[in-house]
């Protein structure tokens, strides 16, 4: 079995590492030097029709058993690769496991024997543990082809039980992504290897010890597993937003009296400050090149757009109006911002140049907030009540066209969508709890939860 490369994979509660930071951000393609498998896919999910079928075998442990590792490892990669859209994991039948050690007796894959029991694709692992350090190993064998799709080692360092299976996760999210970014049209991975950043509200002491409800920031895995918090100001943070390079968080906190916007980094767990003009500071944006943020001030009387150096310098004023303009978001290519104004009366999502210049209208019915553009720069989600029925989910165009309401069937309440970096998934608020759904609406899950994490959970941010 050829290893195609060895990742190195850290993680800390709070504080990530730069290796973690690394893995997770560097999905590569794959290269024909390490696997010929052509890729051919049933088009399934969103504008696809069927999803190929995995086999996934029991972890190979040939140091012993660790039952914990077995569970987690299975749920994990069959989560994954069932979020995906792209793959069906099997369930696991006597037949299955019996034919697995078969494989691993004779050391050899029976392509026709997996093809009988209805596998387009399969799945095994390897792990070997070595005191506070591992080895993972990962394979994907198209069925049809009879050929490698992929093979990948982890390297994996652990202090602790809880530590290592954190570990396992975070190389099978960098496996299943990869298997992703192989079939995808667009050549986008998946996106199991990222993470959510939200707002929690509940009611505690403030800083002053006054009781209030208290908004903190927070950060788990796109699946809702590892609930971390990242603020602890005792006060309201508000409005989370992802750096490009995923080690950074702008947001606004009134630690200081004022809503000012701080830079949380995520490697080193420093704070700093971006914006504390007199007035709002918030409702930040990242150009995608990470030079520089669109924010909006107050400081000249209304609340305005303006761009601002990713140091806090050189703040520039891009609207000129008598009304609010806010919730700047870029598109991915860097040449245009949405955002939301009220100078026609009720918040309508507006667009203009990254420049500035005079806005165009792109949604004006109902009342609207929260643009969010796909990474693929041909859709924009956002909240609006248009239609009646409340706040739901929609997506359209970039020009505004071909409006759809995709929550409408939830009641409403579904507010501050959010685009995960393969553009084929949002997560969105709904009564308090975080919500990840395909792009077309299907397929919902509530990652979180009051047993959980009590309070209420907003502002979800899925980070590249």
């Amino acid at each position: 079995m050829a290893q195609a490369a060895i990742v190195a994979l850290a993680a800390n509660a709070v504080v990530l590492s730069v290796q973690a930071q690394a893995a997770r951000g560097g999905i590569r393609s794959f290269r024909d030097s390490e696997t010929s498998a052509t890729g051919q896919l049933r088009v399934t999910g969103v504008g696809r029709t069927s999803s190929l079928r995995v086999a996934v075998t029991d972890i190979e442990l040939p140091r012993g058993q660790d039952s914990d590792l077995q569970v987690q490892y299975d749920k994990t990669i069959r989560y994954d690769l069932d979020f995906s859209d792209y793959f069906n994991p099997l369930p696991n039948s006597t037949e299955m496991v019996a034919q697995n050690r078969k494989d691993q007796a004779g050391r050899q894959i029976n392509y026709g024997a997996w093809q009988q029991l209805g596998a387009d694709v399969i799945v095994k692992g390897e792990f070997e543990n070595q005191g506070n350090s591992g080895n993972i190993r990962l394979y994907a064998y198209d069925v049809g082809e009879q050929e490698t799709i992929s093979a990948l080692e982890f390297t994996l360092q652990f202090d602790g039980p809880e530590k290592k299976i954190r570990e396992v996760r975070r190389a099978i999210h960098n496996f299943v992504d990869g298997m992703v970014q192989k079939y995808d049209p667009d050549g986008f991975p998946g996106c199991a290897h990222t993470y959510i950043a939200f707002v929690n509200a509940q009611w505690r002491a403030d800083s002053g010890g006054k009781k209030m409800k208290v908004h903190e920031i927070y950060i788990m895995d796109y699946d809702g597993r590892n609930i971390r918090p990242i603020t602890q100001d005792r006060n309201l943070c508000l409005s989370p937003a992802w750096s490009p390079d995923g080690r950074k968080l702008v947001y606004t906190s009134y630690r200081q009296a004022n809503p000012d916007l701080y830079v949380y980094n995520l490697d080193t767990g420093r704070i700093r400050v971006l914006a504390a003009f007199p007035g709002m500071n918030s409702a930040a944006s990242w150009h995608p090149n990470g030079g520089s943020l669109a924010i909006t001030l107050s400081r000249d009387g209304n609340p305005e757009i303006y761009r601002i150096n990713a140091d806090g310098s050189n703040p520039v004023r891009l609207t000129r109006s008598r009304d609010v303009d806010t919730s700047p978001v870029y598109t991915p290519d860097g040449s245009a911002i949405y955002f939301i104004s009220d100078r026609y009366g009720a918040p309508q999502i507006m667009r203009m140049a990254a420049s500035g210049g005079q806005p165009s209208a792109v949604v004006r019915s109902g009342q609207n907030d929260d643009p969010a553009v796909s990474p693929k720069g041909d859709k924009i989600a956002y909240t609006s009540s248009a239609g009646g029925g409340g706040f739901n989910i929609w997506v359209a165009d970039l020009n505004g066209g071909n409006a759809r309401n995709l929550t409408g069937d939830l009641g409403g309440n579904c507010e501050h969508p959010s685009w995960a970096p393969d553009g084929r998934h949002l997560v969105f608020t709904h009564r308090g709890q975080i919500v990840v759904m395909d792009a077309d609406g299907s397929d919902r899950r509530y990652i979180t939860s009051s047993d959980r994490l009590p309070g209420e959970n907003s502002s979800p941010a899925w980070g590249p």
